[in-house]
């Protein structure tokens, strides 16, 4: 008894010091020599999950060909080579399962996972994001996404959801164990990503870069928060400010904020989603939302310390009254006011939607709007239809110019001396009237006026003389044309 005790003493003695030693690992489908051909792909699926088991350290390596497995050197599971650095991809490793991403078209469809030590039943495995559990069988667990993304545990003891459970990134699920369907395995957990891959289809891809990601954040890769934001500036009303609309009204504008967390933010990543409660149906929600509870995506993709852009509209409901709507950043199955911050009611929107206001009123009671053809809203005697008059210099009829008064040209003859009283365009000042038997302020082009001289001196106003010699012309050319006619 007392041996078992102070070697199991020794063991996690020596498995505390690799532990503590520098976190490292070999590049991506770099495998164990003799375990089959990997694949060599450095993009990460899965950016913003979280290290599948709680607690570090964890060991990323093969269980087939460690240390006492079937086809490894010859030792305890619990040797200490399997609970060191480096890390080994073991994705694609030689299996029979149908694997179109890995070069031999078959092979291992995730990675396995030692936890801070081979004791079963100890570890605690998390969700790695936020999602629903659609699937509980006699040895997995599989954990699907809002982006449709399904992550699958295997091999935990015991499991503590169900089927259908809703559950946030970072509750626990199950404990790292050796559960194979009634056939025990090594103390470990076997993790995979199953998503669409263009081209490709639905498939399990490579796990291991993102794992490498996760597990930095986990051991070190920032002291602060993986999800924060604080306020920079907003183009909505403040909610304490009025901020009032018509029913149906949309208004466009957007929310700035800056990254105060360790992860960086991305379109289709990350988002602008209400809150009180979360993920509830918001009744301002406008024609450019992603969905009733999801007002926008983040503009551009934006690194810790960089401010970023959430940019949608707010549109008012037909019933009057009062709407607080409040809203949250949402990444990777995290609300940020679970990590870093802010609080849920931290940002906020308010709108008074007030009764409807005709946005063209017919001003001047004629009848006609602006909006219907008015030109002129303030006079009641000009709309479309109205009686024009002709030389008044107003658009009585909304035509677009004042009607011109006609001029009888006969009324130029000397056997017709009444029709000099009719008004005649003046040379002088181009569009406007004088009556012809009318005295002439400016000193009468046809004599007379207001000095009560007829004549001029020479010199004085060659405009008027011109005026008269261009009448003269008219006068004497109508009468060769009407000798013409008789």
């Amino acid at each position: 008894m007392r041996i078992s005790t102070l070697a199991a003493i020794v063991a996690s003695l020596a498995i505390a010091s690799s532990a503590s030693a520098q976190f490292t690992y070999d590049p991506a489908g770099t495998l164990v020599s003799g375990s089959g051909r990997g694949r060599a792909d450095t993009r990460v699926y899965a950016p913003d999950m979280r290290f599948p088991i709680r607690d570090a350290p964890s060991y990323a390596n093969s269980q087939v060909w460690g240390v006492g497995g079937s086809e490894g050197p010859s030792g305890s599971q619990c040797d200490t080579r399997n609970y060191s650095y480096p890390w080994h991809d073991n994705y694609c490793e030689t299996r029979t399962w149908d694997m179109p991403l890995c070069p031999s078209g078959t092979g291992h469809q995730g990675q396995d996972i030692r936890g801070p030590s081979c004791t079963a039943e100890r570890h605690a495995v998390i969700a790695v994001v936020s999602g629903t559990i659609t699937n509980v069988g006699s040895y997995s667990v599989y954990l699907t996404a809002a982006d449709g993304t399904r992550y699958d545990y295997l091999h935990m003891r015991p499991v503590t959801v169900t089927s259908g459970e809703r559950v946030t990134a970072g509750d626990v699920i199950g404990y790292v164990a050796n559960e194979f369907g009634g056939t025990p395995t090594t103390t470990h957990l076997h993790f995979n990503i199953r998503q669409n891959v263009t081209g490709v289809g639905t498939v399990y891809v490579p796990p291991y870069t993102s794992l490498i990601r996760a597990y930095e954040a986990l051991v070190g890769g920032s002291s602060g928060p993986r999800f924060a934001a604080e306020y920079v500036h907003q183009t909505f009303p403040l909610s304490e400010a009025a901020f009032e609309l018509t029913p149906g009204t949309e208004v466009e504008g957007y929310l700035e904020l800056r990254n105060t967390g360790s992860e960086t933010w991305r379109p289709d990543q990350t988002f602008l989603a209400t809150t009180e409660p979360r993920d509830g149906a918001s009744p301002l929600r406008a024609s450019d939302w992603i969905s009733a509870s999801r007002a926008a995506t983040v503009d551009r993709v934006v690194a810790p310390g960089a401010t970023g852009r959430f940019v949608f509209s707010v549109r008012a409901p037909a019933a009057t009254g009062e709407y607080p709507q409040f809203f949250n950043v949402f990444q990777d199955g995290t609300w940020f006011g679970d990590d870093g911050g802010p609080p849920d009611r931290w940002i906020e929107i308010r709108v008074t939607v007030v009764p409807g206001m005709t946005t063209d009123p017919d001003d001047d009671a004629d009848g006609v709007t602006i909006g219907e053809g008015d030109c002129d809203d303030r006079d009641p005697a000009s709309y479309p239809g109205a009686r024009e008059i002709c030389g008044d210099g107003v658009d009585q009829d909304c035509s677009g110019t004042d009607l011109a008064c006609p001029v009888d040209v006969d009324a130029f003859l000397p056997e017709r001396p009444d029709a000099y009283t009719t008004s005649l365009p003046d040379p002088i000042d181009a569009g406007a009237s004088v009556p012809v038997d009318a005295p002439d302020p400016r000193n009468s082009w046809r004599g007379g006026g207001a000095s009560g001289c007829g004549c001029r001196v020479a010199g004085s106003d060659d405009r008027a003389l011109s005026s008269l010699v261009l009448l003269a012309i008219a006068i004497a050319m109508l009468g060769r044309r009407r000798h013409r006619e008789t």
